[in-house]
C-alpha cells in the first residue's frame, strides 16, 4: 500500500442506482474510477472553500491553521472495555452527564486543579451555611445576659471550643467554595454541562 492509501479515510454516500451509473460513466469519460473522481471533487471543493476546521462552519486563515488557532476543543476517546460503564456510574453518583464528568476529570488532571462538580459545590455551600447557623446558635448559649442562671465555667469553655472548631470548618469550606467559584468564573470549569 502507498503512504497516501495508509493515511486516507473513506467518505461514502448512498445515491439512487441511476445517479451511481451516471457518475461511473462520467468518471470513465475522464479515464478515472468513480472513487478517484469523487476524491478529486472533494479536493476541489475544499480548495475553493479555504481552510475549515473540523466542527466549525467558518473559514480559517492560513495563519490560524498553521498556529492551531480555532482548533475545536473536542476530542474523541476510545475507552477500555468496562470503563464507560464505570465512568457513567461515577457520573450518575455526582449528578452529572458522563461526558461532563470525564471532561472535569481531564481538566483537573491537566491543570492540576481541584474543581468540584457543580452539585458537590452546592452541597458544600449548604454545609457552610449550616455551620454558620450552628456557630450563631452556640454564640447565644455562651452569652451570660441571655441566661437566667450563670453557665458552668467548664460548659462555657466547651461551647467556646466548639464555636472555634465550627468557625475553622466554616472558613475551610468557604475557601473551597471561593476557589471553585473563581475557577468556574475564569472559564476553567464547565458549569452548565
Amino acid at each position: 500500500m502507498t503512504e497516501t492509501s495508509l493515511s486516507s479515510r473513506v467518505i461514502a454516500t448512498r445515491v439512487p442506482p441511476e445517479a451511481s451509473a451516471r457518475f461511473a460513466a462520467l468518471a470513465a469519460r475522464h479515464h478515472l474510477s468513480a472513487s478517484t473522481l469523487l476524491a478529486k471533487m472533494v479536493d476541489e471543493v475544499l480548495k475553493t472553500n479555504g481552510d475549515i476546521s473540523p466542527g466549525s462552519d467558518g473559514r480559517r486563515s492560513r495563519r490560524e491553521a498553521e498556529c492551531g488557532i480555532g482548533e475545536p476543543d473536542r476530542i474523541t476517546l476510545r475507552l477500555r472495555k468496562g470503563d464507560r460503564a464505570l465512568a457513567a456510574q461515577r457520573a450518575r453518583s455526582r449528578g452529572m452527564k458522563t461526558g461532563s464528568y470525564l471532561a472535569l476529570l481531564i481538566h483537573n488532571h491537566v491543570r492540576d486543579a481541584a474543581v468540584l462538580p457543580p452539585n458537590e459545590l452546592d452541597h458544600i455551600k449548604v454545609t457552610n451555611a449550616q455551620l454558620a447557623a450552628l456557630g450563631r446558635q452556640l454564640r447565644t448559649f455562651g452569652m451570660p445576659n441571655t441566661q437566667a442562671v450563670q453557665v458552668a465555667p467548664d460548659l462555657s469553655e466547651a461551647i467556646a471550643l466548639v464555636r472555634r472548631e465550627i468557625e475553622v470548618a466554616r472558613e475551610a469550606t468557604a475557601a473551597i467554595v471561593r476557589r471553585n467559584l473563581i475557577s468556574w468564573e475564569a472559564g476553567e470549569g464547565n458549569r452548565h454541562a
